[in-house]
């Protein structure tokens, strides 16, 4: 058990449910003053209690804030619940999320920080604090209240302090939102306690509240008081807003549902930064399974702390992402009503038994966005809550595992970068160099290099100094515009190597890449044609843009591109394009292709006696192909995917085609590289 007697750390709540006061204390004298000095001192430096020490900010939130909650009364010899305004238990997630914003704001002492004994593990270098804070969560984890105590905390105890909470909507303010939150349990201070503030400003339209009073002395008006302030700033359509806004406290709340949020981001942290100082702490908030939500933001801040000037969080919760960086995540088995112990502590095996079941139950339903759409609200892991699960038909949670792999064990190390050449007989070959920088970087920006490379997994299989004919077929979508400076697609080629009887290792896998935009189509090409011959290929392309059939003709390599597909298997695919040579890629071709290449992941590449298998998925170690799979949709910008697509209709087309029949090679271990 990690937590007991809980009960203590919310001396105050008690006597006040007990009595209907904080204290019976006569108003003004000593006592009365020393017990609400010793309240504020608590509010703002914490407290302890058996042995457990919690900060100012979660003392207030159990002592001084009302939530909308489940009380349990009895009606005719019956235990019902119902809902009502109380106090809140003592939750072990709280705890930790509590500590982890006093980290990040005020840093701590690795002693401290051991003693704490958190259910998290903090980056050791981020111990010392001046850092930000992002918090993914599962759905109805009290979020909005939590963080609405923190804003009535500084508004009654922290003087001249400025606290923002922006959202993209309105409505995540008003009504049910953040701001009403505040202005609900600032009320119920008000009314109860001696930390009572007059109101300089309150503007209900402007979401605005600041504490204080004026004087006039000698003609002159004048601002007194504490002069804390709250504002809730809607920043739809313009994260622009957020500029100047400098804080204490600045929250951001439902990130996902938040267009724009990583540039409001990055226009408010230049308020609460001077070099390395840190003036107030950030925190950006959400939940997933918001259907076509524009997570981009929300996903950029979560997975890329140290980008974003945020703690650093062991990512124990995605498959294979141990020993990786995130932000704060709260999983749905973590804080579940029903399933914890008076003592606060989550009773996590049943918790995830009874999500389990729920999970089954939406999944027999036969709606998969129902069953998605459950997933992404109520995660296990962050991966879950991330996902556009509407726009993407492919196994987006088997990828995401497969990326967290390829990342934390550094698989992306598996292929050999180098460059294609001729040699001064004209023989094309392949030079690792170890300088050459593969493009693994999804989405790109215009400042990145992405000259690109060729990247070998396994070299072409040769049989009497040849490689046999079609046991590989290339797959490219080019790119349009010959110059880098005004477009952001890259060329995109892929070499995937055909099932066949005699080389048991990558077989329907990738075997090659070349991806990059250099400084002319020309240049793509010419490394293009030549991964072509080295791997006796033929090149299956989109046909409606670049120019892989003009640099064929001229420089007399038509031999290398493979005719137009006739998508046999598929007449509705079939159309009335004549072009000699590669595929255009109509709405229904899209549609199949992508079905093509979901069955293509989780096709087995090999199996084992204990039942376990490896599939083309697991072959994938290209961390921005693995991204571009799991944020694919049908409107973005997908060079990769869109060359896998073309490479699946390649496949289809060879399928009744063997490869020529040789003398068998030698049997060689799955994965073994072979580099000539």
């Amino acid at each position: 058990m990690r937590f007991k007697d809980t009960d203590a750390l919310s001396p105050a709540s008690n006597y006040f449910q007990e009595h209907g006061v904080y204290t019976k204390l006569v108003e003004g004298t000593k006592d009365w003053v020393r017990f609400w000095e010793e309240e504020r001192r608590r509010c703002l430096e914490g407290y302890e209690a058996n042995g457990i020490r919690i900060t100012g900010y979660h003392y207030f939130y159990l002592n001084y804030f009302r939530i909308d909650r489940a009380v349990e009364y009895e009606h005719n010899g019956r235990k019902v619940k119902r809902r009502e305004y109380d106090f809140p238990d003592f939750y072990d997630g709280d705890y930790d999320f509590f500590w982890t914003v006093e980290i990040a704001r005020f840093g701590i002492s690795e002693e401290e920080y051991d003693e704490l004994e958190l259910n998290i593990d903090i980056h050791e270098e981020d111990l010392r604090g001046e850092k930000q804070l992002t918090v993914l969560k599962a759905r109805r984890k009290g979020y909005s209240y939590k963080t609405a105590s923190m804003l009535a905390r500084n508004y009654f105890h922290l003087k001249r302090s400025k606290n923002f909470v922006f959202a993209h909507d309105k409505k995540y303010l008003e009504g049910d939102g953040i701001y009403q939150k505040f202005l609900d349990g600032m009320s119920f201070v008000d009314q109860n306690t001696p930390f009572a503030q007059p109101r300089l400003i309150d503007r209900p339209a402007q979401m605005l509240m600041k504490s204080g009073y004026t004087i006039v002395e000698d003609g002159i008006e004048s601002e007194r008081g504490f002069q804390s302030m709250v504002q809730g700033v809607s920043l739809k359509d313009n994260p622009d807003g957020a500029r100047g806004r400098a804080g204490e406290l600045i929250l951001f709340e439902e990130m996902g549902k938040f267009p724009g949020l990583k540039k409001a981001w990055d226009v408010t942290h230049h308020t609460v930064k001077e070099g390395s100082d840190s003036l107030g702490i950030m925190i950006a908030f959400g939940t997933g399974g918001t259907e076509g939500a524009d997570f981009a933001g929300a996903e950029k801040l979560y997975y890329s702390p140290e980008e974003n000037d945020c703690i650093r969080i062991n990512n124990k919760w995605d498959d294979g992402a141990d020993g990786t960086w995130a932000g704060f995540f709260v999983p749905v088995y973590q804080n579940l009503r029903g399933f914890m112990d008076k003592h606060g502590n989550s009773l996590k095996k049943e918790a995830i038994e009874y999500e389990q079941k729920n999970r089954e139950i939406k999944k027999s339903s036969g709606t998969s966005d129902t069953y998605s759409q459950h997933v992404a609200e109520l995660p296990f892991m962050p991966r879950e809550a991330i996902l556009t699960f509407d726009l993407n038909i492919f196994p987006t949670q088997e990828i995401a595992a497969q990326k967290n792999v390829v990342i934390s064990e550094k698989k992306y190390n598996s292929g050999v970068p180098g460059h294609m050449y001729q040699d001064a007989e004209g023989r094309v070959k392949f030079k690792m160099d170890a300088d050459a920088n593969p493009v693994y970087k999804f989405p790109h920006g215009k400042q990145d290099d992405v000259e690109g490379c060729t990247v070998i997994y396994e070299a072409p299989v040769r049989i009497n100094g040849k490689v046999p004919k079609d046991l590989y077929v290339i797959c490219h979508d080019p790119f349009a515009q010959d110059t880098t400076t005004t477009g952001i697609s890259l060329g995109s080629a892929y070499v995937l190597k055909r099932t066949n009887d005699f080389s048991h290792t990558y077989n329907e896998c990738i075997v090659a890449s070349y991806v990059g935009r250099p400084g002319s189509q020309d240049e793509y090409n010419r490394n293009l044609f030549m991964l072509a011959e080295y791997y006796g290929a033929k090149i299956g392309f989109e046909n409606d843009r670049g120019d892989v059939i003009g640099f064929a003709k001229r420089f007399k390599k038509l031999e290398y591109l493979e005719e137009q597909f006739s998508f046999l298997d598929k007449k509705e695919l079939q159309g009335n394009t004549r072009r000699p040579y590669g595929m255009n890629m109509t709405k229904a071709r899209k549609e199949q292709g992508e079905i093509y290449i979901r069955d293509w992941l989780l096709t087995p590449v090999q199996k084992f006696d204990d039942g376990k298998e490896i599939l083309v998925l697991h072959t994938i170690t290209d961390p921005a192909l693995l991204e571009e799979l799991l944020k694919f949709n049908k409107d973005g910008n997908f060079d990769r995917v869109m060359s896998i697509m073309i490479g699946m209709y390649h496949l289809k087309e060879k399928f009744n085609k063997k490869v020529k029949e040789v003398r068998e090679a030698p049997h060689k271990e799955f994965f073994d590289r072979l580099y000539k």
